[in-house]
């Protein structure tokens, strides 16, 4: 009896683990996804912005102070090297600290890999190395049911918000991707700049032809189209039904900010007013996906200009700070999951040092110091909290870079696993 009692107890013990460890993988699955990507806001740059905002009272030098996204419960890095690439060495090459100048992704591939969860070649929109068209987050979020939305501050036909609305074997065919997001894949919420405005010129015509920015005036695609900054500010507080269009006017990304905020262009909204905007318009019972970026960091620290790309960082962060204020006005952490990123960094700034809160802090530029314009392979930030981004230590693999020391690392591509398995499957 003793002997048969003590396997009962074994085997009743036996279930008992496996039911616990089943109830650890369940988790309710987030209403919404929110995924914003700081296009080439490498760790440093990160780092930069912290000490201009905060000076030696920044964390990172042994101060308290942290940026928005830095509060996150999550924190990982990131590699970002896409098909085109040799992967990344942790070792960079027996500590060559030229090495990340080579073989970086580009933003197409980039923001495939993060969109689709498939690597493939610098340059291609959402399709694999054959060029074939792969499903993104935003399209079989819209077939489980969700609203989606892609936000964008520079041209809303760059590479990549075109990853997550289009499919092209190349980024620059913006005709073509435009063509695709107004009339096929439809975010419900489409904003960014290169808008045509309301009376085109007939040389207006280079990105996005004229049958079809005539639709999109004409109401043929179901957008209601809107290019003043009122008309964005209007919709967080009185979101209009149905799809928007928002196309800032003209041939270029939103006007720069500086580090002290000054400088942009107060006729044109910000990313924050974008991004509030954006949230308001696509809150439904069913949920949403949402990618929002910060592209003008990219831009602007391909030209190594520290002011500017602080000032992108913290217009970045404020939307940011905006989204973590709605999350908790919507549902919390239990309804909402934030993924924070960068596609790759860009400028490879390094060496940041402090001076002072609002002043500009000591770095350098390439690996020696004497500037560099491109992308490197380094790997980045990826911050993350809410519902289902537990999810990610799944993917995480204990690593030592040669730069950041022991880390826990996941890939661009495993950002799509994350989100897809946060989606309800809804059988149709």
């Amino acid at each position: 009896m003793s002997k048969n009692m003590n396997q009962l107890s074994r085997r009743l013990a036996h279930l008992l683990l496996l039911v616990v460890f089943a109830s650890a993988l369940v988790f309710a699955a987030p209403r919404n996804v929110i995924l914003m990507i700081g296009d080439g806001m490498g760790p440093d740059v990160v780092a930069a912005a912290g000490a201009y905002k905060y000076g030696a009272d920044y964390f990172k030098f042994g101060g308290k102070e942290k940026l928005t996204l830095e509060t996150l419960n999550k924190h990982y890095y990131m590699t970002t090297f896409s098909s085109s690439g040799k992967g990344y060495d942790f070792t960079w090459n027996n500590g060559d600290t030229a090495y990340v100048k080579n073989g970086a992704t580009d933003s197409a591939a980039a923001a495939t890999a993060i969109a689709t969860g498939v690597k493939t070649n610098d340059g291609y929109v959402s399709v694999d190395t054959d060029k074939k068209p792969v499903e993104t987050i935003t399209e079989y979020a819209r077939k489980m049911g969700k609203k989606t939305g892609v936000i964008t501050s520079v041209y809303f036909y760059d590479a990549t918000p075109a990853c997550f609305s289009a499919h092209n074997g190349g980024r620059g065919n913006a005709k073509d991707i435009s063509q695709m997001m107004f009339n096929e894949t439809q975010p419900d919420v489409l904003m960014g700049t290169g808008g045509l405005g309301k009376t085109p010129a007939e040389t207006a015509y280079t990105n996005i032809s004229k049958e079809n920015w005539d639709g999109v005036l004409a109401g043929k695609t179901g957008y209601t189209y809107i290019e003043d900054r009122a008309d964005f500010q209007q919709l967080i507080t009185k979101p209009a039904p149905g799809r928007i269009l928002g196309l800032v006017r003209g041939g270029n990304p939103l006007k720069p900010r500086n580090a002290d905020g000054k400088s942009a262009d107060p006729n044109q909204p910000t990313l924050k007013e974008m991004t509030q905007a954006t949230l308001s318009t696509l809150n439904n019972p069913a949920g949403f996906v949402v990618m929002i970026e910060g592209g003008n960091i990219d831009k602007i620290a391909h030209g190594n200009n520290l002011d500017g790309t602080i000032g992108e960082v913290l217009a970045f962060d404020e939307a940011i700070a905006a989204t973590i204020d709605w999350i908790g006005k919507n549902g919390g952490w239990e309804q909402n999951l934030l993924i924070i990123t960068a596609d790759h960094d860009t400028g490879y700034l390094n060496s940041v040092q402090p001076t002072e809160a609002n002043k500009l802090p000591l770095v350098k530029w390439g690996d020696d110091g004497k500037g560099w314009g491109g992308h490197t392979n380094r790997i980045v930030d990826l911050y993350t909290m809410g519902e289902g981004s537990e999810l990610f230590d799944g993917y995480a693999k204990k690593n030592t870079d040669f730069l950041r020391g022991t880390v826990q690392v996941v890939d661009n591509t495993d950002i799509f696993k994350v989100m897809k398995a946060s989606i309800p499957v809804v059988e149709k």
